[in-house]
């Protein structure tokens, strides 16, 4: 509090600091289109977004379990848990994108999120057809593991870490 300001003042910054914390309450209002109603309710659900969250965090580990000279075994058995976070990813982009149509498009997550699904797929079509890309796998994979980066979105205390780290950085 500045004391500097009258009480006026301060009450007045008081309810501006007040009100740009709000979030405003967005009402979802139903369409007459069942199969959009019914994405909209999916992807909007709290126990939906944990079960992506989940994903995340073990497609993470999945992703962080690679090291010089593994089992062939451990590489195939990471490949199609791969494989089932994409189509699980892509299922959520399609869920995400069919309830809220072009709106989808207005969080940076989301656009984040699509990208990320494009281009695990345009690697395992590139596969699948036997082109090498070395290098550019790397980078798709890492952009992968910046998933986790959604948890940051969602809890209030990470995010001020994260971002008092990133302001620190030189």
């Amino acid at each position: 509090m500045n004391h500097l300001l009258t009480k006026t003042q301060s009450e007045w910054c008081d309810v501006l600091v007040f009100i740009y914390n709000k979030k405003p309450n967005i009402i979802f209002l139903e369409t007459g289109n069942k199969i959009k109603d019914m994405c909209y309710k999916i992807a909007s659900y709290y126990l939906f977004d944990h079960f992506i969250l989940l994903c995340i965090l073990l497609n993470t580990l999945c992703l962080a379990l690679k090291w010089y000279d593994e089992p062939d075994t451990l590489g195939s058995v990471l490949y199609g848990f791969s494989l089932a976070f994409n189509i699980i990813y892509t299922i959520e982009a399609a869920i995400k994108l069919i309830g809220c149509g072009t709106d989808y498009f207005r969080d940076n997550w989301n656009n984040f999120d699509i990208v990320i699904v494009c281009a695990a797929w345009l690697g395992e079509v590139a596969n699948a057809f036997g082109f090498e890309l070395g290098a550019v796998m790397t980078v798709i994979k890492a952009f992968r593991c910046f998933r986790i980066f959604k948890i940051i979105k969602k809890y209030k205390s990470l995010r001020i870490l994260f971002f008092t780290f990133v302001g620190a950085l030189p």
